[in-house]
């Protein structure tokens, strides 16, 4: 049988931050208030080291054993610490930048937080990001139509700027990060190393949501209120 773990060579140790509610993806941004003590450690050594720290997904039942090493999701997106501010109290306001999915492969260290060996994953059939291609053209002319019927007021209502994308999978997650979906339905992305797939989830995403939209203007017409059906 052929042995299917990574080669020491493409494995990278990074610092673990398991949360119950937190997925994020390569190319977004995730503020965090960090206040146990284990974890403004390892703010205060990622800032000293560069390394990089890496957000998985708590199991449920992790309540049982959440001071101790409850388990995890083997799949997590690692993290640069972008910008950071330490409060006279020790606490930190931070940002880190996503920068690879990865797959943990042994957890290493004696730190008081959580350390691993992981193996960072590539998107299957990933392009160049191109400005002029059609799926660029159709995914972000897609996302503008949809915010473009939103209220002003609207968390969603923003500008996509994907200039500095280098690959289609990172426009798609891109997008992807702007919708708020159910945790499971976030790591499920976030595991889909499929770039195509990823790709027409978020077309189907933005539909959803269209129609969503269409149906509430609609009974609004009529003097109902969708939010009772």
């Amino acid at each position: 049988m052929e042995n299917s773990e990574p080669s020491q060579t493409s494995l990278k140790t990074i610092s673990l931050f398991p949360l119950p509610t937190s997925v994020f993806y390569p190319g977004t941004v995730l503020p965090l208030h960090v206040f146990e003590e284990r974890y403004r450690q390892m703010i205060a050594d990622a800032i000293e080291s560069g390394h990089w720290i890496g957000m998985v997904l708590l199991q449920s039942g992790y309540e049982e054993d959440y001071y101790g090493s409850p388990e995890i999701n083997s799949i997590g997106c690692a993290g640069s610490l972008e910008q950071w501010i330490k409060h006279d109290d020790g606490k930190y306001d931070i940002v880190l930048r996503g920068q690879s999915r990865f797959r943990i492969v042994r957890e290493v260290g004696d730190t008081p937080y959580r350390q691993a060996e992981v193996e960072l994953l590539t998107g299957i059939h990933d392009q160049p990001a191109d400005l002029s291609a059609e799926w660029y053209k159709q995914l972000l002319g897609k996302f503008h139509a949809f915010t473009s019927q939103l209220p002003l007021d609207n968390a969603q209502k923003v500008e996509m700027d994907a200039q500095d994308c280098n690959t289609l999978g990172e426009v798609v997650d891109r997008v992807a990060y702007f919708f708020d979906r159910p945790l499971q339905d976030r790591q499920n992305f976030l595991e889909e190393l499929d770039v195509i797939k990823r790709c027409q989830q978020v077309h189907d995403l933005i539909d959803f949501k269209q129609r969503i939209i269409r149906q509430s203007a609609l009974f609004s017409k009529k003097g109902l209120d969708s939010r009772r059906n």
